[in-house]
């Protein structure tokens, strides 16, 4: 098993396959989890922002950012304003295959976490994930 997770990390490294992994917008799986909560905290949110996938993500099955100015208020408001939590949730389809969806908004709620705590003044500490499903129509 050690021997198979060391060739799936070269692969992750390799000039031909490296791409493949850039496109999706992450590298690892496990990184997505790191910062998840597993419900939304009961008390009502002091502010909420809700951003289309469309304008965020270059396609609608990988976790690449391409609207980040998208974001710039959002930062903008976190690091202006003193807050407990921050959640940042990423909402996927009714379609398709769950364990797909869930891991997909898992990895988008991270990506924009990491550019929220990258690019803006945040206690990291602070700012959470949570992929949650959509319910069929």
């Amino acid at each position: 098993m050690q021997a198979f997770q060391e060739d799936a990390e070269a692969l992750k490294h390799n000039f031909l396959l490296r791409g493949f992994f850039k496109k999706r917008g992450y590298e690892d799986a496990a990184d997505s989890t790191k910062d998840e909560i597993r419900q939304l905290p009961a008390a009502p949110a002091s502010r909420e922002f809700t951003l289309e996938d469309k304008t965020l993500f270059a396609k609608p099955d990988a976790a690449r950012l391409k609207g980040e100015k998208e974001l710039k208020p959002v930062g903008q408001f976190l690091a202006g304003n003193p807050f407990g939590l921050a959640v940042v949730a990423a909402l996927g389809s009714a379609k398709g295959d769950t364990s797909q969806e869930k891991q997909l908004t898992l990895a988008r709620a991270a990506v924009v976490r990491d550019y929220l705590v990258n690019n803006f003044k945040l206690d990291d500490t602070r700012v959470k994930t949570i992929g949650l499903a959509r319910q069929a129509a």
